[in-house]
Order: C-alpha cells, then structure tokens, then sequence
C-alpha cells in the first residue's frame, strides 16, 4: 500500500495533481503512469456527482493510488460521503479559523477526536470492517487533513489552523488568495512571498508540512526552496491542453 501520510508527515517532497473535469474512472490510472504521486478530485469548482467520485476512488483504492477530495465547503455530509468511499484525505477549502479546522476535524474523526458518522460496512473498509475499537483507531490515523489557506484571514490565524489537532497541514491556495491580496493572477508579488513565509512559519512551528497549488514550475521551485514539500500542480484538462498545444506548434513549425 502507497504511504502518503507518512510521506508528508516525514515533511518528504511529494508531487500531485487535480482532476477537474474528467470523470472516466481509468484517467487516474494514466495519471499515475505518468508519475504523479497523488490525485486530488476537486469537488469545489469541478462538477462531479457523487457516484462519478466513487467510481473514481474504486480505481484508485483497486490500483493503490492516494487519492484526495477537495470538497465544496465544510460540511457534514459531503465529508462523510467520500470518506466512507474509501478516500485517502481531505483538502477543505476556505479554512479561516481555528474553528473552522475544528469543525473540519469533528466531520472527519471518529470518536474522541471528533464526531464522525459510523457505517463501516461500506467501501471504506472493503466491506470487511474490523472490530469497530481497532477501526476507528486505524481510519483516525489515516484520514489526511488538508487545510487551504486562501484569505488574509486565514493567514492571521494560520498559527492557530495548524495547531488544531487532525490537521495534517496548510496549503495555499494562490488565485483566491492573491484576489484577496489585491494582486489578481498574480503570484509573483511581496505580498505573496511574505503570505508563503507566513504559512511556512506556521507550520515549523507546528511541526507540520506545508504546501500550494500552482501550474507554474518555477513558481513551484521557489515555493520549495522557502520551505514547502506539497504540491499539486495543473490538472487533467491543463495537461491535455498542453500538450495538444505542443502538437499543434510542433507539426505546424517544424
């Protein structure tokens, strides 16, 4: 079995990507062929239906691929719907405050650390659940928190957002919090590199990872360099897209 929570708690560089729009259940085998280390669903701005994200994870979990959820907001019911699919983690966005982290946690952990839903005779546990004591224990250890830092807000209360107990680490998310920033599109300004070095003393102090989505490889590098060992880069649609444009320039110029 694939070890990505111990990989980002041993702070270990690892090198994902999102699936935005594709839902036939083999892309996330030609994903995987292709390197990447771990998937991201998003389930904020992508349009998958519940099924489409099951069948998605059934590969994943049948292929031994992590595989993550962004989903829409903080809530009760998604959190439990895809976890109970058998997902590796989380990745919530618009995480503001400690509250909001704790919320998070409550959905997501079993008894004592948090709140939970149980029915264990679903995909989650192959549909062999074990002693239910034994369980808990192990999906408690398991489940990947993934907190998204995307607002001043949250980057005055990152210090507080990491030290929430279940939160695995902080990741930046760029375009909404550039917005917020005043600088939109933008990533290359002083205020994004003091908002990256922010997150970034967060989690040391914590000792915990921290990470970002991004395209750009060099602004993945720099990120990287300041400290950072998650990432998640480009999509499905923004791979294809790519290199169809280096086909397309390729045939024509050469």
């Amino acid at each position: 079995m694939h070890n990505l929570k111990e990989r980002i708690n041993k702070k270990e560089v690892v090198l994902g990507t999102m699936l935005s729009e594709v839902y036939t259940p083999n892309v996330v085998r030609v994903i995987k062929a292709g390197g990447m280390e771990f998937i991201i669903i998003d389930s904020e701005h992508g349009y998958f239906d519940y099924s489409q994200i099951a069948n998605i994870v059934a590969v994943c979990n049948g292929f031994d691929i992590p595989i993550i959820v962004r989903v829409p907001n903080i809530d009760r019911a998604s959190i439990t719907k895809v976890l109970d699919m058998g997902v590796d983690g989380l990745l919530i966005p618009m995480v503001n405050t400690a509250l909001d982290a704790e919320n998070v946690v409550n959905y997501a952990k079993y008894a004592p650390l948090g709140a939970r839903g149980i029915s264990t005779t679903r995909a989650h546990t192959n549909y062999e659940p074990p002693k239910l004591s034994e369980y808990i224990e192990h999906a408690n250890n398991k489940t990947i928190i993934l907190a998204q830092i995307e607002t001043k807000q949250a980057l005055l209360n990152a210090d507080k957002i990491i030290e929430v107990e279940g939160i695995d680490a902080l990741i930046i998310g760029p375009n909404d919090l550039a917005i917020d920033l005043g600088t939109p599109g933008d990533f290359e300004t002083a205020s994004m590199e003091k908002s990256i070095e922010t997150v970034v003393a967060s989690a040391r102090k914590a000792k915990k990872p921290c990470g970002i989505v991004a395209s750009n490889i060099g602004f993945l590098h720099k990120c990287k360099d300041m400290g950072m060992t998650i990432f998640s880069c480009n999509s499905e649609v923004g791979m294809i897209k790519s290199a169809s444009m280096k086909i397309v320039k390729e045939f024509y110029e050469s």
